[in-house]
């Protein structure tokens, strides 16, 4: 039988968070004792049950609602005034300023009654460093200070093409600021309120309900329930809680180091998660070095034990080098295929955001995943962006950004000297300019080996040409194989990228046409390959005759010097005269028309060969000077072109005997740096480079002079079709071997 007493009972909170009820005097009765959580409301009396399903009234939430509401705003306002506030500084320090050439520019605020001064550099000004300082307006306008400025660079003598810019902008006022603060305050207030009333615990009095919301808040796992019901046991209670210092049962197990959970909603803060790719080795086409070099991590990463016994330790890092489009990442996915380990892959952009310290965290997170699931690959995709060279011109790195960089990169320098080899993990990198990062990132232990990857050379073109042609429908005319060969020999410099936008286009080009059902012809790729060296057709407006024929001129003109002299190693394959809109990846375009050469593939260049090279870009204006009497601006690309060969020569190379065996390079050719000679030698640089085109340009003159009648075939063909191909030249130039013909201007 049960007693119709009911034994009084005991709730306490245990460490797991979950209510218990322990009876003060149980009853001895036939069935088996059973101790009930707080998820069982019959074991709560229903007097009980009642009052302690209640939610606290909301009148006990408002005072400390309007309390915090009032400490925030002040406590913002307070940030403002101290924090934000420039350095204030009187005339004379300005002058000061000014006259030493740290002032960058000034911002007047009629409104604040100030100017901020922006300065070039860090000063200390009432011991501390600052970069933007104050200078009050005494009663007087934005007109008035600027012509006290004014007026004091003149007194210096300051000329006027080096003055400061004075900029008149319109600032919040304090009492507007002040505003606009508690207005911000008031709506965080009130979000924090609706928060706290809600995720309230409905059995604690109101005091302890609040300070329970408060650290679940602030918790991972905050709360005073759980979810999960631990099997019944008899046990002794635990303590008496005390009513001030309620136990939660929950505990900060990780995160980013706030503990808020809505700081989750920010990219990157969860757990690194590896990715999968189905990218084998057969769709890396060419790279046939760099394939070599990272065979050797395939082998290590399947049989590591083969290295250990030899005592040979992995490189804990290799650096992927070389230009857009080459394949760099391509490889390393393939590389994380073939060994089948978990691949992590993060972009060097990815670490940095606007949150403080995010960077690091973003790097711990991803060795330490990569590290649980070693064996690993981790893969940093441009990693200039976060391995910059650290700047030591000011204290703390030049600023927020700079030194939230560094701060990356310091944690990404520790995590990879940190690792043991012996773990698997390996870290790959990419990047097209090694030149940006820094040398603490590329010493030996960090990233051991340096694979560069080139763009393709002859071979390496045809293999790519095989993989890309086998993906389209081709024509049944086309001879695969001599189409593969004749894009294979003009897309000389071109990178795997290019080569598979050329195949697109190739394809886009055909599906425009009306025979798209036939497949590809060799005209598309044709087309395609002009529009991808030289840009899109600018049809839309078209060249009046005499434009034309300029343009005719002085494309004839190069493309007849540059068949006339074979040693430049540039054999004209395409001439046109039609506009483009854009630059191509010949970077000679987007004028009235373009010669496209396939270079010789050559890595070293005579004097010799760099002189014909020369007169073949001013074999324009050559022309058109022995044509029209006159020249015009067409040729400024080809002037630039020409000019920075000449300095190469002379100033890089060594190859002019006035100069000597000198080389200067071109790290110092910057707004910020100091030509390394003097002005003696700069001017006889100048004066050998003049000497240079001088005569490149008398050679074009008198090559031109010599094949007046070929020169003026190739513009009649060009003023009549608009576009020559290389078959189309040659047959032009041989059929007027012996001609004598002289060219008349239209």
């Amino acid at each position: 039988m049960r007693s119709s007493r009911r034994a009084l009972a005991q709730v306490s909170n245990t460490a797991t968070g979950v209510r218990l009820i322990y009876p003060c005097q149980p009853r001895q009765t036939s069935t088996n004792v059973r101790w009930l959580g707080q998820d069982s409301k019959s074991a709560l009396p229903k007097a009980e049950e009642g009052a302690g399903s209640r939610r606290p009234p909301k009148k006990m939430f408002i005072a400390p609602f309007i309390a915090f509401s009032a400490g925030l705003s002040l406590a913002i306002a307070y940030y403002i005034y101290r924090v934000a506030k420039p350095v204030e500084v009187s005339w004379r320090v300005f002058e000061e300023l000014l006259s030493r050439g740290e002032v960058r520019s000034v911002q007047v605020s009629q409104s604040r009654k100030r100017a901020l001064i922006l300065l070039q550099s860090a000063q200390i000004v009432d011991g501390k460093a600052v970069f933007v300082v104050s200078v009050p307006l005494e009663n007087e306008t934005a007109l008035d200070f600027d012509r006290r400025v004014r007026l004091f660079e003149s007194k210096i003598g300051i000329p006027n093409s080096d003055r400061i810019p004075l900029v008149l902008t319109q600032e919040m006022s304090n009492d507007d600021l002040l505003i606009t603060v508690i207005l911000s305050s008031a709506v965080a207030a009130t979000v924090l309120f609706v928060w706290i009333y809600k995720n309230s615990p409905r059995n604690l009095p109101p005091r302890e309900a609040i300070m329970v919301a408060l650290r679940k808040l602030t918790s991972q796992k905050g709360g005073v329930e759980s979810h999960t019901k631990p099997e019944p046991q008899m046990q002794s209670p635990p303590p008496r809680v005390s009513k001030d210092e309620p136990s939660v049962g929950s505990s900060y197990t990780g995160g980013f180091g706030s503990g808020m959970p809505f700081l989750d909603a920010f990219p990157g803060l969860g757990e690194p998660q590896p990715i999968t790719t189905n990218t084998t080795f057969a769709d890396v086409a060419g790279m046939h070095a760099a394939k070599e070099e990272v065979m050797e991590f395939v082998s290590y990463l399947k049989n590591p034990t083969k290295y250990e016994a030899l005592g040979a330790k992995l490189p804990k890092g290799a650096l992927l080098l070389g230009p857009p489009g080459t394949g760099k990442t391509l490889l390393v996915k393939a590389l994380a295929h073939e060994v089948g380990v978990p691949f992590y892959s993060m972009a060097g952009s990815e670490f940095i955001e606007i949150i403080g310290g995010l960077g690091a965290s973003r790097i711990r997170k991803l060795f330490n995943a990569a590290r649980q699931r070693s064996p690993s690959i981790i893969f940093i995709d441009e990693i200039d962006s976060v391995g910059r060279k650290r700047s030591a011109s000011v204290p703390g790195g030049g600023g927020g950004g700079v030194a939230e960089m560094e701060q990356t990169l310091n944690q990404l320098l520790v995590e990879m000297d940190g690792m043991d080899t012996t773990e698997g993990t390996i870290v790959f990198a990419a990047t097209n300019r090694a030149d940006l990062l820094d040398k603490a990132l590329l010493r030996a232990g960090r990233f051991d080996r340096h694979i560069f990857i080139d763009l393709p050379n002859m071979a390496e073109r045809k293999d790519l040409l095989d993989m890309y042609l086998r993906k389209y429908k081709l024509a049944t005319s086309i001879n695969v194989s001599a189409l593969r060969d004749r894009l294979a020999t003009w897309t000389s410099g071109m990178s795997g990228a290019d080569i598979a936008r050329l195949c697109n286009e190739a394809a886009l080009i055909t599906a425009r046409g009306a025979n798209a059902e036939e497949g590809i012809q060799d005209a598309h790729f044709d087309s395609a390959l002009e529009r991808v060296l030289a840009g899109a057709a600018k049809r839309s407006s078209p060249l009046s005759q005499s434009e034309r024929q300029v343009a005719a001129v002085q494309e004839a003109g190069r493309a007849l010097v540059a068949s006339l002299l074979p040693s430049t190693g540039l054999t004209p394959f395409r001439v046109s005269i039609v506009p483009r809109a854009s630059t191509g990846t010949s970077g000679v375009s987007g004028g009235l028309g373009f010669t496209q050469f396939v270079p010789e593939e050559r890595f070293l260049l005579s004097c010799d060969e760099v002189a014909d090279r020369i007169t073949v870009l001013l074999a324009g204006k050559a022309a058109e000077e022995i044509v029209f009497k006159a020249s015009s601006d067409a040729s400024e690309q080809y002037l630039k072109k020409a000019t920075d060969l000449a300095y190469k020569e002379v100033r890089d190379w060594g190859m002019s005997k006035a100069v000597g065996n000198l080389s200067f390079g071109d790290q110092w050719q910057s707004s910020f740096s100091v030509e390394p000679y003097s002005k003696r030698t700069a001017a006889l640089i100048d004066f050998e480079v003049h000497r240079l085109l001088a005569e490149a340009f008398q050679r074009a003159i008198a090559l031109i002079t010599k094949n007046e009648c070929k020169l003026r075939c190739i513009v009649e063909e060009l003023m009549e079709k608009e576009v020559l191909s290389a078959d189309e030249l040659k047959a032009i130039i041989a059929s007027h071997q012996h001609c004598s013909h002289v060219l008349m201007p239209a």
